[in-house]
């Protein structure tokens, strides 16, 4: 380490002398305690991100939880109208004069041709199948399908539990595969009366194929599985007889005894339920709902692929973790280069970094009282504009796990809630640097205030931008005050946002020219703001107030200030519209309740 003589003057009296420079080896010290700043910072970041991922999870989940069930909501009103619709039609006919003549007819060996005619008629206004007339021993005397290939006539259905259920005196329902066409089937019996004694069994049978169909033209997974866990209907043919779990021996006897699915093999499905809302089928996750219907003793199950949640969870995660990620880049970057300079100055001349040092913290000062945004006022009102949002979304989604239970108080909770306050804090820190001093210390509270004062003190804040820009403001204020209720520093906000946004559209213009005026109509008051700039083209205001919408180049902000302004106008009761100019330029006009001047006097007066 080198040593230095003090240096005398004329009169012996020793001269000061800088302090001794920091040697090779001081510097080669600072360079682990950099190396592990940045290893916190990176462990930092990766926490942060891994946990949005986790609270972007949860969210997209139970968002995904709430379309399952709204879905499934709609399946099932459409598969009980489906069955419900013509529950009354077999105990209509069965009252019909006819009908019971038919029976009576049938057993003396004759076809009831008038029957089956009045049958076939019914069954096509109707939609329906089939409509038929069986007698005591099961047999089908009268058939709406009389003259088809594939005719119930003279079948027998003794074996099937409707016609069983009615023969006792009871409605009959029942769900299979069609013993004559094959065809699954919906089935609803009554009993004929004559003179209070059961003579034969009415039936009607519902195609199900059609309803089958759109649900396979749907495009999505549901499907309906009856109380023996059998599938019944589905959108996804594969699925169709196939079981939730492995039948029993009673269950399979029982089945074929009613020869309830003919020629289907009842293969297990690779079905799993994990808790309430998860299921597994063929492999996949699947967000899951279900609801029991009306009648059969069935349930409408429905599933949404698990990976729609990942995906928009890694969306928002890559979106907010590539602004975080990027600004500690920059952060750590511009250290490092503040570092290096600063060493660099020092090892070669203490006595003028001294001296630079001074004259830097004088122009500090200057800048400070005359505008404190030209210096330090752009990049804090950008990186607590940027970071505003993920930080709320993030104490928002921790909000929800916490409310949710997918997140437990304790330590971990506290952690990032720490740590969210702390970010929050900081980008607190960095807004004084976009307020004037005098308002470091208000509260965002409503307040009566003149809209003279808020232009002002706008164009205080974007003075240096203007200058620099070289534009001409033209702003004739108003002799009498302009009173509004709002809050000061936030419509200051939206003012500095407008003339910002105007700065970089005449940044191209031959002629830079910002006009600005306060016009009352009525109860309302306007601030009006009009550049000569490129305008906003065949965009509309909806647009342009869409949050990330921008016209600026990559890089030059991510297109959130107006939408920031637009809701900040809207706290007030107030509008923003925008219109291109024809001469050029755009006008944007800021629409407020105007306060009543002689209640505002009176008030202060009391």
């Amino acid at each position: 380490m080198n040593i230095q003589k003090p240096k005398i003057d004329g009169k012996g009296n020793a001269q000061a002398q800088p302090k001794p420079l920091p040697d090779i080896d001081t510097i080669d010290l600072a360079r682990p305690q950099r190396k592990r700043v940045t290893a916190i910072l990176v462990i930092v970041t990766i926490a942060m991100i891994v946990s949005l991922f986790f609270a972007a999870t949860s969210y997209f989940r139970s968002e995904e939880t709430t379309e399952a069930a709204n879905r499934l909501s709609l399946y099932t009103r459409s598969l009980n109208d489906t069955l419900e619709r013509f529950q009354y039609l077999p105990f209509v006919l069965s009252q019909d004069p006819l009908v019971v003549s038919g029976v009576t007819v049938g057993a003396q060996g004759e076809k009831p041709s008038e029957l089956n005619t009045r049958l076939a008629e019914f069954a096509n206004v109707s939609n329906l199948e089939a409509i038929y007339l069986m007698n005591l021993s099961g047999s089908v005397i009268a058939s709406s399908n009389y003259n088809l290939p594939q005719s119930f006539m003279g079948q027998n259905y003794a074996f099937r539990p409707y016609f069983q259920n009615a023969l006792s005196g009871n409605r009959g329902e029942f769900f299979g595969v069609g013993a004559t066409t094959g065809r699954p089937g919906y089935f609803v019996s009554e009993p004929v009366f004559q003179n209070d004694k059961i003579i034969g069994v009415i039936a009607i049978k519902i195609d199900m194929s059609e309803l089958q169909l759109l649900w396979e033209q749907g495009g999505e997974n549901v499907f309906v599985s009856n109380g023996d866990g059998i599938v019944v209907l589905s959108s996804t043919p594969s699925w169709l007889y196939r079981t939730l779990q492995p039948l029993s021996q009673e269950e399979i006897a029982a089945i074929a005894i009613n020869r309830q699915f003919i020629g289907k093999e009842l293969v297990s499905l690779d079905w799993a339920t994990k808790g309430d809302d998860v299921a597994s089928l063929d492999g996949a996750n699947f967000v899951y709902a279900k609801e029991a219907i009306n009648r059969l003793d069935w349930t409408v199950h429905y599933l949404l692929n698990e990976t729609r949640i990942y995906e928009r969870a890694a969306l928002t995660t890559v979106i907010f973790g590539s602004v975080l990620a990027v600004f500690l880049v920059f952060a750590t970057f511009m250290r490092s280069a503040r570092i290096r300079s600063a060493l660099s100055i020092s090892q070669s001349d203490r006595a003028q970094l001294l001296k630079a040092n001074h004259e830097l913290k004088t122009t500090q000062e200057q800048l400070s009282r005359t505008s404190k945004l030209a210096a330090l006022g752009q990049l804090s009102a950008s990186v607590t504009h940027e970071l505003g949002q993920p930080i709320s979304a993030l104490r928002n989604h921790l909000t929800a796990a916490e409310i949710s239970g997918e997140l437990k108080p304790g330590h971990t909770l506290e952690k990032l809630t720490r740590v969210i306050d702390r970010m929050d804090n900081i980008t607190k820190q960095l807004r004084f640097f976009t307020r004037p001093i005098s308002t470091q210390r208000q509260e965002d509270q409503m307040q009566n205030i003149d809209l003279r004062d808020v232009i002002k003190g706008a164009l205080d804040l974007v003075e240096h931008t203007l200058k620099s820009a070289c534009v001409v403001v033209d702003y004739p204020a108003n002799e009498t005050p302009v009173y509004v209720t709002g809050n000061r520093l936030r419509l200051e906000q939206v003012v500095v946002n407008l003339l910002t946004n105007s700065v970089t559209a005449m940044e191209d213009s031959p002629a830079k020219k910002l006009e600005i005026s306060l016009v009352e109509h009525g109860n309302k008051v306007d601030i009006l703001v009009r550049d000569s700039g490129s305008g906003f083209g065949d965009r509309n205001i909806a647009k342009l107030q869409e949050p990330f919408h921008t016209t600026r180049a990559s890089g030059n902000g991510m297109g959130l200030g107006l939408s920031i302004a637009t809701e900040i106008i809207r706290e007030h009761n107030g509008a923003i519209t925008a219109q291109n100019l024809n001469e050029g330029g755009a006008e944007f006009i800021i629409s407020l309740p105007l306060l009543n001047v002689q209640n505002f006097d009176k008030a202060d007066h009391e």
